[in-house]
């Protein structure tokens, strides 16, 4: 049975879909009526108007396409979208505004609160946050991670992460991303200002922020307030979403896929086209959940200050999962990963990652453990005690060095891609173009 099973109670709904919208002659391929992601109507936002924010600001400007290329940086770095995760566990105080909430929270330079969505309900515990930088035309949308105290976010942790089953938090963090896109799509026809899209969580925040990536580029609400395929797709944003210490996404996003689109058309290259980059701590029970998507980088946290319990015991998840510690890689001046007292960058990109599976059945993760060395930051290194593997790595962990020079085609969307694939074919015979 599929982990996004459509609810027997959607049937007429289908029916009725397909015989008002079947086209034969137009339309030879169909796709699928799940019903699995529904908007969530109750989802509770702090400014229900924050378009008015932004079109105040635009009142009276004139911006042109060749005015932002000119102004905007191309993305926040990744220590402004580590901010912006971290944030996320930030609850309001009693009483609070969002002007009072904002100040408390010390924004990086230029950046607002535009609002934030919750969900209180016992199942669910949803809480994300969106901010906007005005000048960059910029917003950032980051998604709460995992708190112990909070039964909705353990049961997501449980039924979504671990079994890739549907659960009412993608409700609501699919629809507080489609109310933020609508809004941004709106003021893009009246203003012409066209803004970016930026996505980020730590631990099950990472985990939904790569699903609102897949949903805000290939998704829409139809009749119903059911998220369907989109007819549109090169039309959505193209968001950039950078997660820290995710639990692992691929499983449900493949999962994701399947349901909402044709079963044979080639769901792998949509993971591909994602632009999603995760930064992970030290292999942990957390960040070895599930395989990664995108881009991976393994980041080097000071645990200078881990004991031998901290170490030796579950208390290691933690140490090593701390967004705390993870901010600390990264400087505030640059925004990049610092280096350490060698010079050496403390970041590598991932090759091959282990994975634990579901009720950390896999022998990955303990293979991982028994061979790697615990005092060099948790990196193990090849030496002759497996010599009949000569030739083949004997562990699934793998890095190399970063190059952080090097861009990553994700950036670009399928229709950009498409013209500069064309490009770079046309431009060897100049003689004709």
């Amino acid at each position: 049975m599929s982990a996004l099973q459509c609810d027997s109670s959607q049937h007429n709904v289908t029916d009725k879909l397909l015989l008002r919208h079947i086209q034969p002659a137009q339309q030879s391929i169909l796709p699928p009526f799940s019903g699995t992601l529904r908007k969530d109507e109750r989802l509770k936002l702090s400014k229900e108007n924050f378009k008015e924010s932004i079109d105040n600001f635009f009142k009276n400007k004139d911006i042109n396409p060749i005015d932002q290329l000119n102004k905007t940086p191309a993305f926040p770095t990744p220590y402004v979208l580590a901010q912006f995760a971290s944030k996320a566990y930030e609850d309001y105080k009693r009483r609070e505004t969002d002007d009072d909430y904002e100040k408390r929270l010390i924004l990086p330079d230029g950046w607002k609160l535009l609002t934030t969505a919750s969900k209180t309900k016992m199942n669910n515990g949803y809480f994300g946050a969106a901010y906007w930088h005005p000048e960059y035309q910029q917003v950032v949308i980051a998604h709460r991670g995992t708190k112990p105290n909070s039964f909705g976010a353990l049961w997501t942790d449980f039924k979504g992460v671990l079994f890739q089953h549907y659960v009412k938090q993608m409700d609501s963090a699919t629809t507080f991303a489609s109310k933020v896109v609508e809004v941004l799509q709106g003021v893009n026809r009246e203003k012409g200002v066209h803004f970016q899209v930026f996505f980020t969580g730590h631990s099950l925040g990472g985990w939904l922020a790569q699903i609102t990536t897949y949903t805000t580029e290939y998704l829409k609400t139809v009749e119903g307030n059911n998220f369907l395929k989109s007819d549109n797709a090169p039309q959505s944003y193209h968001p950039h979403t950078v997660v820290f210490e995710s639990p692992g996404c691929k499983a449900m996003l493949s999962e994701m896929i399947d349901t909402f689109d044709v079963r044979q058309n080639d769901g792998e290259s949509v993971l591909q086209h994602l632009d999603i980059t995760s930064y992970l701590s030290a292999p942990n029970r957390i960040n070895t959940c599930n395989s990664h998507v995108g881009k991976v980088y393994r980041i080097f946290i000071d645990s200078t200050d881990m004991g031998c319990w901290a170490k030796h015991t579950a208390l290691y998840n933690a140490a090593t999962h701390s967004m705390d510690k993870i901010l600390k890689v990264f400087d505030p001046k640059t925004g990049q990963v610092v280096k350490d007292d060698k010079g050496q960058l403390r970041i590598l990109e991932v090759i091959d990652w282990p994975v634990s599976g579901r009720l950390f059945r896999r022998r990955e993760y303990k293979r991982f453990f028994n061979w790697a060395n615990q005092f060099n930051d948790y990196q193990p290194e090849i030496t002759e005690e497996y010599p009949r593997t000569i030739g083949y790595y004997p562990i699934h962990y793998q890095t190399k060095v970063y190059e952080g020079q090097v861009n990553n085609l994700r950036i670009f969307n399928q229709e950009e891609k498409k013209f500069l694939q064309s490009y770079r074919k046309l431009s060897k015979f100049p003689e004709f173009f």
